[in-house]
């Protein structure tokens, strides 16, 4: 007769599989979004893997409206704007977001620095506001990349999405308590770490953000 792994026999539900186990953790609550202010001179706003083909699916496209405010508060105050897409050549950036054709474009996996030239286009930027799909790949490895250059991120929790809501609930989560660059209590822009905000309390001013402790960030040479 088959056994499961404890040894004791096995029937067949769980020989299939499909039994599954209840889990002793109880999801923690996380703290309310913030407002901040940030140096339309010294922030980058990436938008990352909405696309033609992710748009059409929920729930990124619910979050395509705060992404184009986004967007739109961004260039009226003149901050730059990053788009990143997957590796596929044939995947573009979802039309109703308006790319312009000099906006920088970068394609990569979920970490968006990874063999691209991001770095580049966010050097002497002090600050980034990340937001897109998925909340458990682009948006969290890209984030942790963000702050592992120096960078502070905002991610804007209404303009992040995955095919999972509880997949992007522990992305917020894991945003908030990365090891090394934790902001569990969301003190608004921590240094070099990720606060949570929201489209409608995002706003750009000249004197917004923190201090940059190096002048700002940049990209260091191949070793």
């Amino acid at each position: 007769m088959p056994t499961s792994r404890s040894g004791r026999p096995s029937t067949g539900p769980e020989r299939r599989g499909r039994r599954r186990r209840s889990s002793p953790v109880q999801a923690p609550d996380l703290p309310p979004p913030v407002p901040v202010t940030l140096d339309p001179k010294t922030t980058a706003l990436l938008v990352l893997d909405i696309s033609d083909t992710t748009a059409k699916q929920q729930p990124t496209l619910e979050s395509v409206p705060a992404v184009k405010r986004l967007i739109d508060k961004a260039r009226a105050a003149g901050a730059k704007v990053v788009f990143a897409l997957g590796r596929a050549a044939e995947q573009k950036i979802y039309p109703e977001l308006e790319p312009k054709p000099d906006d920088p474009v970068v394609r990569s996996s979920a970490d968006k620095f990874f063999n691209t030239d991001l770095d580049r286009h966010v050097q002497g930027m002090t600050h980034a506001i990340v937001v897109g799909t998925a909340a458990n790949g682009a948006v969290l490895y890209t984030a942790f990349a963000a702050n592992a250059r120096g960078l502070t991120v905002v991610v804007a929790e209404d303009g992040i999405s995955s095919r999972d809501p509880f997949a992007t609930y522990l992305a917020r989560y894991q945003v908030l308590g990365q090891p090394g660059f934790p902001n569990q209590q969301n003190v608004p822009l921590q240094p070099k770490a990720v606060t949570l905000s929201r489209s409608d309390l995002i706003s750009f001013g000249s004197s917004g953000g923190s201090a940059p402790s190096s002048g700002g960030f940049a990209p260091q040479p191949p070793a």
